[in-house]
C-alpha cells in the first residue's frame, strides 16, 4: 500500500525471496487475499528455484525459470549428494540412556531437485552451521547448507545458489538495475541473512520483525554482524518498529528510490 501508486504505474515491482517452497508460498498468497500477479518473481527454497507468475494462471499460476538452474547446477551432487546427506542426518542422534532419537530427518515432501530439505527436532543438538559447512568442504561436497525457519529446517542447495545470487541473476537475465533494488529484511533471519545486506542493492531493516529468531542460528558466526551491516552505510536504513505506510515511504525516499 505504501507504493500502490508507483506499482499501478508499473515503475515498481515486487519479488518475494524465501526459504519456503512454491506450493507453500502459493498457500500464503491465497490465504492473504493476494494474487500471484501481485509479484514479479518468486525466489524459493533459499535461492535454489526461481519462478514467475504465469500469463495463463488457469493452467498453472507459476512458471519456473529453468535457465536459472543452468547457472547454479555446476557440480551439483544430485542423488549421490542426497544419499550422503541422509547418512549424515542419521548420525545426528540424541542419546538418553538406552534410547536414541534421530534429530535430523529428510523432509521429502518439500525437497526439490535443487534443494534437499531436512527437519530439525532439536537445534541445540545439531552442529552449528559453520561446523556443518566445514564438514561438507572436507568431504568435497559442493553444496551450501542453510539453517532456516528459525532452525526447524535445513536446506541444502547448490554452492552457487543463494537468495542474493538470484537477485544478481535477475540483473543478468532481465537487466534489473541492482542499484535501484531495495531488499526488505527483518532484524535477523536464516543463516543466509547476511547475504541480503550490503552490495549494490539497498536494504531496509524492519525493526521488530524476526527479532525473536533463535540466537543459536548465528551464535557461531566467525565475524561480527557489523562487518556486513555498516551502521553508516547510505544503502541501509532501519524502519521503526510497527512502521506505517508513511514510514516505509520515508525510508524509500531516504534511499533515493522514491521522490518526496
Amino acid at each position: 500500500e505504501a507504493v500502490e501508486k508507483e506499482r499501478t504505474e508499473g515503475s515498481i515491482g515486487f519479488i518475494l525471496a524465501t526459504s519456503f517452497t512454491m506450493s507453500e508460498i502459493h498457500s500464503f498468497i491465497v490465504s492473504g487475499g493476494l494474487s500471484p500477479s501481485d509479484f514479479d518473481a518468486f525466489i524459493c527454497n533459499s535461492g535454489s528455484d526461481l519462478y514467475y507468475p504465469s500469463l495463463n494462471p488457469e493452467d498453472n499460476p507459476f512458471v519456473v525459470d529453468l535457465y536459472y538452474h543452468s547457472h547454479i547446477e555446476y557440480r551439483w551432487g544430485g542423488e549421490g549428494l542426497r544419499k550422503t546427506l541422509v547418512r549424515w542426518a542419521a548420525s545426528i542422534t540424541d542419546k538418553k540412556g538406552e534410547n536414541e532419537k534421530q534429530i535430523v530427518t529428510e523432509d521429502e515432501k518439500i525437497s526439490t531437485n535443487y534443494c534437499y530439505a531436512f527437519k530439525v527436532r532439536n537445534l541445540g543438538v545439531v552442529p552449528p552451521v559453520k561446523e556443518l559447512r566445514k564438514s561438507m568442504r572436507i568431504q568435497a561436497l559442493r553444496c551450501h547448507a542453510i539453517y532456516c525457519r528459525n532452525g526447524s529446517k535445513i536446506n541444502v542447495i547448490p554452492v552457487l545458489a543463494s537468495r542474493s545470487q538470484a537477485l544478481r541473476y535477475l540483473y543478468l537475465r532481465w537487466g534489473v538495475d541492482l542499484s535501484k533494488m531495495v531488499v526488505f529484511v527483518g532484524e535477523s533471519g536464516d543463516t543466509d541473512y547476511e547475504g541480503l545486506l550490503g552490495g549494490l542493492h539497498k536494504s531496509v531493516i524492519l525493526k521488530g520483525v524476526c527479532s525473536s529468531a533463535s540466537n543459536q542460528l548465528h551464535a557461531n558466526r566467525s565475524y561480527p554482524l557489523s562487518d556486513v551491516v555498516p551502521s553508516d552505510s547510505p544503502n541501509i536504513v532501519q524502519a521503526t518498529e510497527e512502521c506505517s505506510n508513511d514510514d516505509l515511504r520515508a525510508s524509500l525516499e531516504k534511499l533515493g528510490v522514491l521522490k518526496g
